[in-house]
C-alpha cells in the first residue's frame, strides 16, 4: 500500500479515500493518488472517491488544469464534456456531482497522472499557501450558480478551434475551482479576470477569422 502525504488523512479500507472531514490540501490529495494507491490506472470514479467532500470543485480543477499545458488533439474535447456536465449541475445546485458511467470508467495510467501532478504541484502548492477564506459572498450559494454558468461557457470555449486558446479558459475554471475549494473570493475574482481575458481572445480570433473570410471572398469571388 502506498503511503499518503503526512498531511493527508486516509480512510481505513480504502488506500485512496481521503476522509470527508479532512482539511487536506488538494495538492496532497493528488499526491496520494499519484503514489499508485489505485493501481496501474486511475479512473474518474477513483478521483471522485478520493476527493470525497471536495469532489465537485476538485473534479473541476482536475479536468480544467491540463488545458493550461499543450496537449494532444481532441484531449480538450474529452475534458470539456464532463466539465460542461459538472458546471450545469453547479448551476442547478446539485450537492453531489453525477457523471455518466462511460465517463466515470475513463482511465489514465498512474504514470501519466503522476506526470501531470508533477507539473501542477509546484504551481498549486504556491497558490494554496496564499489561499484562505475571505469574501464569503463570492463563494456562497448564489455565487456557486453564477460560477457554474461561467464555467459552462468556458468549457464550451475549450472545444472551439482557437489556436493556443485553451490555456485562458482552463486557467479560469481552475481558479474558480480553487476559490470554491478554499472559499477564497480573491481566487474567484482572479477567475473572473481570466474569464474576461478568455472572452477577449475569443472575440479577437472570431473577428480576425471573419475579416479573413471577407478578404478571401473578395479575392476569389
Amino acid at each position: 500500500m502506498a503511503t499518503a502525504s503526512p498531511s493527508a488523512t486516509v480512510e481505513e479500507g480504502n488506500a485512496c479515500a481521503v476522509s470527508p472531514g479532512s482539511d487536506t490540501l488538494l495538492t496532497d490529495t493528488l499526491d496520494v493518488l499519484a503514489s499508485g494507491c489505485a493501481g496501474e490506472c486511475i479512473s474518474i470514479d477513483d478521483l471522485t472517491a478520493t476527493l470525497g467532500s471536495k469532489c465537485f470543485a476538485g473534479l473541476l480543477f482536475l479536468l480544467a488544469a491540463p488545458n493550461i499545458f499543450p496537449a494532444p488533439p481532441f484531449v480538450d474535447m474529452a475534458l470539456a464534456i464532463p466539465l460542461m456536465i459538472l458546471s450545469a449541475q453547479l448551476v442547478f445546485g446539485v450537492r453531489r456531482p453525477w457523471l455518466p458511467g462511460w465517463i466515470l470508467r475513463r482511465e489514465v495510467s498512474t504514470e501519466r497522472f503522476a506526470a501531470i501532478v508533477a507539473r501542477l504541484s509546484p504551481v498549486t502548492r504556491r497558490v494554496e499557501v496564499v489561499l484562505k477564506r475571505r469574501l464569503d459572498m463570492l463563494t456562497g450559494i448564489v455565487a456557486h450558480r453564477l460560477i457554474g454558468l461561467l464555467c459552462f461557457a468556458l468549457a464550451m470555449m475549450l472545444v472551439l478551434p482557437v489556436p493556443f486558446g485553451n490555456a485562458p479558459p482552463g486557467a479560469a475554471i481552475s481558479l474558480f475551482a480553487l476559490g470554491l475549494l478554499n472559499r477564497d473570493g480573491i481566487a474567484v475574482l482572479a477567475g473572473i479576470a481570466a474569464t474576461i481575458a478568455s472572452a477577449i481572445i475569443l472575440a479577437t480570433f472570431g473577428y480576425g477569422a471573419f475579416r479573413a473570410g471577407e478578404w478571401l471572398t473578395q479575392l476569389f469571388g
